[in-house]
């Protein structure tokens, strides 16, 4: 229904510029299969795709539409056709009117969401990519206006996106998000999932705002979003069929702040952010004495506050970024979260060209320095043609202390990778 309702925006949109339209048609064909590193000799993904992309022009106006096709021989419910963006733009005396699904990034941070969260993620694959993952395009309206050194941009999202979850049992990913058991101490109970209530009237939409500075010596922004949480934070209670599950969404404003100064060849990068109305499970002890006394253990409410600092410096022929971060939940250091109140890590990124920008090298890494648990890859991507490459790379997910941390439930996807591209 969602899909329907702007692709029937869109065509009355493109109507004027049929005529006298300069058309540019492009795309890719890409396969990537990935060969865990675990005593399982099952590839954690296979895959080949097909992305086409058409944009249209034809004076102050303009046409984007992509579409890509994919066969997943690991996760069938990922094949399929999606749709990714599809606008039309139209542009006069500063002014510049964009509808439909469209991709709006905010924010400096590399891999790390702080005031980027207009567009939710697609949390259903990560082999072969970096653990930034890959953003969903999102239905709705931007306004923007710039003048001299400054731009205003306006967002109204009519209709919801949640961020994309592993859908069936055969996607490696699966039972990070959806466990079919849980060990509640006196025994093992069976997990059943509840269907998420989406938001879905238009009294539900999703409002943004962001107001940017660009100079010479600064470029800065400060920015709000007032939208819902794109992953679903859960309720669980205790039926006589085991424990029930049931995904959420709630309401969250987040306002927030980024900058890049130059300073020589170093590119300094400043972020950060307030959310308020994120949800987070409650601490083990709390959860169990719910459970225990019958009652649902619903998530507990608690701000949030980001900071980011990076850096980048591109000498000759290399790409080198480094960042530290703090993820803080201040109402939460007392306890009463499985969280702990403060997160805190580095990242680092480093990156090569060599034999006149045919080959590749790249090496980027997260350390969480809560639970030190890292997500980190390497590869090595060649230039056969200027249509045509070939990459080779790794992922490596660890635990932290007692195997904690935000990645240590990606061990299991520690994997080797290859991948092919021929672009058009």
């Amino acid at each position: 229904m969602k899909g329907a309702f702007f692709a029937a925006l869109l065509c009355v949109a493109v109507l004027p510029l049929a005529a006298q339209a300069e058309v540019d048609l492009h795309g890719a064909v890409e396969t990537l299969h990935a060969l865990p590193f675990s005593k399982s000799a099952a590839l954690t993904d296979s895959r080949a795709a097909f992305t086409g992309e058409i944009n249209v022009y034809a004076g102050g106006a303009a046409a984007f539409v992509s579409l890509s096709a994919e066969y997943n021989g690991i996760s069938p419910g990922r094949s399929g056709v999606v749709l990714g963006e599809a606008w039309a733009d139209w542009g006069a005396g500063g002014f510049s009117f964009r509808l439909g699904r469209q991709l709006v990034s905010w924010g400096v941070a590399d891999g790390l969401i702080l005031t980027d969260v207009v567009c939710p993620q697609n949390l259903s694959a990560y082999a072969g990519l970096d653990f930034a993952g890959s953003r969903l395009a999102a239905d709705g309206v931007r306004l923007r206006y710039s003048f001299q050194a400054l731009a205003l941009e306006v967002l109204w999202l009519p209709l919801f996106t949640p961020a994309r979850l592993p859908e069936n049992a055969g996607n490696p990913l699966y039972s990070i998000f959806y466990p079919s058991s849980v060990d509640m101490g006196g025994g093992t109970l069976p997990v059943s999932i509840r269907d998420a209530a989406l938001p879905q009237t238009i009294a539900d939409g999703e409002y943004g705002l962001r107001i940017a500075c660009y100079t010479p010596a600064l470029d800065f922004s400060f920015s709000g979003f007032y939208g819902w949480n794109d992953v679903p934070h859960t309720s669980k209670k205790i039926t006589s069929a085991g424990m029930e599950v049931t995904p959420g969404y709630a309401r969250t404003l987040t306002l927030g702040a980024d900058a890049g100064i130059p300073i020589g060849e170093i590119l300094l990068r400043l972020e950060t952010a307030w959310t308020g109305g994120g949800r987070y499970d409650r601490s083990p002890e709390e959860t169990a004495a719910a459970l225990a006394a019958g009652q649902a253990a619903e998530p507990a409410e608690k701000q949030r506050l980001q900071a980011l600092a990076g850096v980048d410096w591109t000498p000759s022929g290399w790409t080198l970024s480094a960042q530290y971060y703090e993820d803080l939940l201040p109402d939460a250091r007392g306890g009463g979260t499985e969280r702990p109140w403060r997160k805190n890590g580095l990242s680092l990124r480093i990156a090569r060209g060599l034999f006149r920008e045919t080959l590749s090298l790249s090496l980027w890494c997260y350390l969480d320095l809560a639970d030190f648990d890292t997500a980190s890859g390497v590869s090595a991507v060649y230039a056969l043609t200027d249509a045509l490459s070939l990459s080779l790379g790794s992922d490596f997910f660890t635990g932290g202390i007692d195997n904690r941390g935000s990645y240590a439930a990606y061990r299991a996807l520690s994997c080797l990778w290859v991948k092919g591209v021929f672009r058009f």
